[in-house]
């Protein structure tokens, strides 16, 4: 009788558990949120990819990402969005949940730059 209350409280929490990240989720879905950068100069504008990898961390919030203070996007698990960016100096911040992290970035022109957007601050950088 003992197991059997116990299996019927760890099934309550598990359902508690999955109603909350249903909650928390919602019908979201990742992508631009705001506008994007505006591209002042074409030929020396350099491509940026932000990308979150599966990482279980933060399962059940979305990465969201500004540019130098303005809204840009959100980022699910195993999602990345490209855009065009001008050379110079940028502000990267996201958050998920209580992270709130943030990176100075310098973009050369007509480059290509890959940047992972980890829960736990890390952001890392690949020049393709």
């Amino acid at each position: 009788m003992i197991e059997s209350a116990s299996m019927t409280s760890k099934i309550a929490l598990l359902l508690c558990v999955l109603s909350a990240a249903g909650l928390l989720g919602g019908c979201a879905s990742g992508g631009f949120i705001g506008p994007q950068p505006m591209v002042t100069d074409p030929m020396g504008a350099s491509n940026v990819t932000l990308y979150r990898d599966g990482s279980w961390v933060g399962l059940v919030g979305a990465i969201h990402v500004r540019l130098d203070g303005s809204d840009l996007m959100r980022l699910w698990r195993n999602q990345s969005f490209s855009f065009r960016l001008d050379p110079g100096s940028h502000v990267l911040d996201y958050s998920i949940g209580i992270n709130e992290c943030r990176r100075a970035i310098l973009i050369d022109p007509g480059q290509s730059y890959r940047f992972r957007l980890v829960p736990n601050c890390t952001i890392w950088e690949y020049l393709q």
